[in-house]
């Protein structure tokens, strides 16, 4: 065990919406800190990666105690992030050349994984790898869409939704898995506050795909757990979240 975590998050920080919008965004600060946090008090140790290995933009939007049990916690994780990302990050083409050296891969939320880590082929190679290991494949709110970089074309995938189409996956390794994902009725909520309409939702898109879609109520903590495969609904899910991870990373069994 080498209690090494391999963390993937977006290089990206505009959302593609209808009409040629953008809305602006990134990782959400308590879906990476939280999780990130709790694993290294557990010993881990975190690799983070993008694809262009830039440091990942944060959601502003994110950086309110009001995903925090309070304004103490809120402090504390933001700092341990600015911390954290201060350091290295690496390209993920070349994290993914060594994937033998990770017991986990962990992707945080906010919007902007339906950017560019949906269809990226070096994510696909990443999800792939821990999906023949079984080993433990973590998404939370929003990233569960990045699940579909592991697919023949994800890149057409994803074109075919922007275009308003509804695609037919290809040798997808997760069709037939149960996972949850930041909700429709979430996703209208939080829409309402964009530029423009979004392209399409996430839940849509995963169903599309072949998986069993599981979501709990608007803004409550839900986690699915289905193999390797562990995912969280929303913001408010991170604890519950990072404690389903730390679990199968123990060895714990769980039927979802």
């Amino acid at each position: 065990m080498t209690k090494n975590i391999l963390v993937v998050m977006s290089s990206e920080d505009q959302l593609p919406l209808k009409g040629g919008q953008t809305h602006a965004t990134g990782f959400y600060l308590n879906e990476f800190g939280v999780p990130a946090h709790r694993l290294t008090q557990e010993g881990y140790t975190l690799t983070i990666a993008t694809p262009k290995g830039n440091r990942p933009p944060m959601d502003h939007g994110s950086d309110t105690k009001d995903f925090f049990k309070d304004e103490p916690e809120h402090q504390q994780i933001k700092a341990f992030v600015e911390q954290t990302l201060s350091g290295t990050v690496h390209k993920l083409s070349d994290a993914a050349a060594n994937l033998d050296q990770f017991d986990a891969v962990f992707l945080p939320g906010g919007h902007a994984p339906m950017i560019e880590l949906m269809r990226d082929a070096d994510l696909g190679k990443v999800l792939r790898h821990f999906h023949e290991k079984g080993q433990p494949t973590a998404l939370i709110c929003h990233a569960p869409v990045a699940l579909l970089a592991a697919q023949q074309d994800a890149a057409a995938y994803q074109q075919a939704l922007q275009n308003g189409e509804t695609p037919a996956a290809q040798d997808f390794i997760y069709d037939g898995y149960k996972a949850t994902v930041f909700s429709t009725p979430e996703e209208q909520d939080a829409e309402k506050t964009f530029e423009a309409p979004m392209q399409y939702y996430p839940a849509d898109a995963l169903r599309a795909a072949g998986m069993d879609v599981q979501n709990g109520g608007k803004y409550q903590s839900h986690v699915v757990r289905d193999r390797e495969l562990i995912t969280g609904q929303n913001p408010m899910s991170d604890e519950e979240f990072v404690t389903a991870l730390l679990g199968a990373l123990k060895g714990d069994t769980v039927n979802a």
